[in-house]
């Protein structure tokens, strides 16, 4: 076994994620599996591959359904490592990658280390509670978050580009029907202003928003806020079971801290908290904390940002 892959229906974690497979891959080959076009797996070459294979999906298939074609390209040669997008549909696949390769499978990881043969992986376990460590050998499959790695971009590389032609679909889509979503995606946004239960009314959480538009940022919040109160979109909620965020600036009011929500916080560059219960969790993981009663602090801030803006 030999060589490492990359497979994302995102260019952009793909990017992220051959700059850990080079890394890793010493003098080994970097495959990458990705959708797009000729100018796409020349990024990619230019991102760390070695070789890219360019997967032509039709709008009625499913992604899922390219792993037949994926494991045929690896008849030759099995990889001793596939880096899969943990998105939903990368999961899914890499699942079924695993089962039919007959390889473990790590999700959500959050490290890989090359010990000789070996792959020594960690993932958060129990809420964000611990660390699981395992060590693998033979062909290992991990799924990687978004934004765990950060892409280099190496200028004069060269390799090859193909394409592939999925075929012999055993599913077909015959419907799609988009889901409502929030004008911006949280797990993009450099600034993201987070609301909790500590909001009495879903009329405050205007405070929020505004502060939100004032620092061309994006709102999140905790699950009750989303999924009991209704009070914002379910793609707001931030959390274990919910959005993930690596904002620079995480500022959130009225947020108690649950290890659930960390979870989903805890890669932020920096975590500001307005908080009235100075016993809260939040004050403990927070690099900078305001102890007041958010209705007062909330638009002495906004006050403040839109004098300096």
């Amino acid at each position: 076994m030999s060589g490492i892959w990359v497979i994302s229906e995102t260019p952009k974690i793909a990017w992220e994620m051959l700059a850990k497979a080079r890394e890793l891959a010493g003098n080994e080959v970097v495959t990458a599996f990705v959708v797009g076009d000729y100018e796409t797996g020349m990024d990619a070459i230019s991102f760390g591959a070695d070789q890219v294979l360019l997967l032509e999906m039709p709008a009625n298939i499913p992604w899922e359904e390219c792993r037949d074609v994926i494991l045929k390209a690896g008849e030759t040669n099995k990889p001793s490592l596939i880096m899969v997008a943990a998105t939903r549909r990368g999961k899914d696949l890499a699942a079924q990658l695993a089962a039919l390769l007959d390889a473990p499978c790590v999700s959500e990881c959050k490290s890989i280390i090359k010990d000789g043969e070996n792959f020594l992986t960690e993932r958060i376990v129990y809420g964000g509670l611990a660390v699981k460590k395992m060590v693998s050998n033979g062909c290992l499959v991990a799924t990687i978050p978004p934004g765990t790695y950060h892409p280099e971009k190496i200028e004069g590389r060269s390799g090859d580009v193909k394409q592939l032609k999925p075929q012999g679909f055993k599913m077909v889509v015959r419907e799609r029907r988009p889901k409502p979503a929030t004008s911006v995606n949280i797990s993009d946004a450099n600034i993201v202003v987070g609301v909790g239960r500590g909001f009495g009314s879903k009329e405050e959480i205007q405070m929020a928003e505004r502060l939100a538009d004032i620092l061309d940022g994006a709102i999140g919040c905790t699950r009750p806020v989303a999924e009991d109160l209704r009070w914002l979109p379910e793609e707001c909620y931030i959390g274990l079971s919910g959005q993930v965020v690596r904002p620079a600036l995480y500022l959130c009011a009225g947020v108690s801290g649950q290890v659930q929500h960390v979870y989903g916080i805890r890669d932020a560059k920096t975590i500001v908290a307005v908080e009235k219960n100075e016993n809260a969790p939040i004050i403990r993981i927070a690099d900078y904390y305001i102890l007041g009663d958010l209705k007062e602090v909330l638009p002495a801030l906004i006050g403040a940002f839109a004098k300096a803006k």
